[in-house]
């Protein structure tokens, strides 16, 4: 067990009791024998994020391709360096992009992207949690291509996960890279195990045009109509949805993985954000990959997500403060169907510990609001995941060792 004194929670001085992986008590002051004690003094705590929309491995990535138009940046820069990636440096890529997570807060990701078992293993080993999804990517509409895919799903699927930190999934990468077939095929096939279904949708308006001009439809009511919208899809992105489209994802219930940073470096727009709250969509926030925004931390797509907001409903009252945090929180772990992202007694306890002497965090009149437009990693001192410290003072347990093969591994990609 692991007590916590004296840590500030919604402004009041509070007591919190971990027992093995709950948050088992909150109160003024709690009295237990045989535990270990933390002396929260000067600090606050609070949930953790989820990053509902990533290509972890895509470290390698960062700065290549800059400042280029998004098929552009594709054709050109990005798919041809993936060839080049194999299972071991999947592994070290992974284990990377989870040490930057960590150290930014974020303690559950979805991930779409190559070398599923090697994520697992970076995963297993790092302590974090992660819905780990195939990604059927590109047939290019080739039944041959297509078969292939849902043959390796299949066995994805098959695999059991050694942890409930851990959850399968399939991923399609979008309509206009991925057949009909294989994108019912895997929606069905993630019915029946009961796991999410994850894809790119409406991201530009090429792709909307494209989609209009092939099949007579906008993507959004394509995808209704090929039976993938439901409470356990994740469509990244979703930038340019029409009202029809808008009301059948909320009538679905799927859940939109809002993307601000990639969305604004690529040019891609800026979804209507306050307009689909409205609406009632169920927003969580993903960082995409490295090679889009450039880095995992949540605490700059908070800040891009609200300004952004609030930019494109020329409102300065839209976007909230705590709607956002609640995107990059609970919201997220809701949709992965994991009881965390509150500091409330029986939530999992993923938690985070914040430095209230941190400049960024001061005066301190408004600890979300200061999360959300303010503050910076060196704020985070303390990240605790399913119970367990991942980072202690700022310091995750053989990071050094992460960071030299990382630089190792992009030296022989790149």
């Amino acid at each position: 067990m692991l007590l916590l004194k004296n840590v500030y929670l919604n402004g009041a001085q509070k007591d919190v009791l971990i027992k093995e992986n709950l948050i088992d008590k909150i109160s003024d002051e709690v009295k237990a024998d045989g535990v270990e004690i933390i002396d929260c003094k000067n600090k606050a705590i609070l949930p953790t994020f989820c990053n509902m929309h990533t290509h972890a491995s895509m470290m390698f990535l960062r700065g290549v391709g800059e400042d280029l138009e998004l098929f552009d940046w594709l054709n050109k820069e990005i798919w041809p360096r993936e060839e080049k990636l194999t299972e071991e440096s999947v592994y070290h890529l992974s284990k990377f992009a989870i040490l930057e997570m960590i150290k930014t807060g974020t303690t559950a990701f979805l991930d779409m992207y190559f070398y599923t078992n090697a994520t697992i293993q970076a995963v297993l080993e790092t302590g974090v949690r992660a819905a780990i999804t195939y990604l059927g990517i590109m047939d290019i509409f080739d039944d041959h291509e297509t078969s292939k895919h849902i043959d390796n799903a299949q066995k994805f699927l098959s695999l059991r996960m050694p942890t409930t930190r851990l959850q399968q999934g399939l991923s399609c990468h979008a309509v206009y890279t991925t057949s009909e077939r294989l994108i019912k095929t895997f929606k069905q096939m993630a019915k029946k195990e009961d796991v999410l279904f994850n894809i790119h949708l409406s991201e530009t308006q090429k792709e909307v045009n494209d989609c209009v001009e092939k099949y007579g439809k906008r993507p959004g009511r394509l995808l209704d109509e090929w039976g993938v919208l439901d409470k356990k899809s994740v469509l990244a992105h979703a930038v340019h949805l029409d009202d029809d489209e808008i009301a059948r994802v909320g009538q679905s219930g799927a859940v939109v993985a809002h993307n601000p940073v990639s969305n604004l470096k690529l040019n891609s727009g800026q979804m209507p954000l306050q307009k689909y709250l409205n609406k009632g969509l169920k927003i969580t926030l993903g960082t995409d990959g490295v090679s889009s925004n450039n880095n995992l931390s949540m605490l700059d797509e908070m800040k891009i997500a609200a300004l952004s907001g609030k930019n494109q409903a020329c409102d300065c009252c839209a976007a909230k403060v705590n709607t956002i945090f609640e995107m990059a929180t609970v919201n997220g772990f809701e949709a992965l169907g994991i009881k965390a992202g509150r500091i409330e007694e029986g939530y999992l306890a993923d938690f985070m510990l914040v430095d209230l002497n941190n400049v960024f965090l001061n005066p301190s009149y408004n600890l979300i609001s200061d999360m959300v437009y303010a503050a910076d990693s060196s704020c985070i001192t303390d990240v605790f995941c399913d119970g367990k410290c991942l980072m202690k003072n700022g310091y995750v347990k053989g990071e050094e060792e992460i960071v030299a093969n990382f630089k190792r591994v992009c030296k022989d990609l790149l």
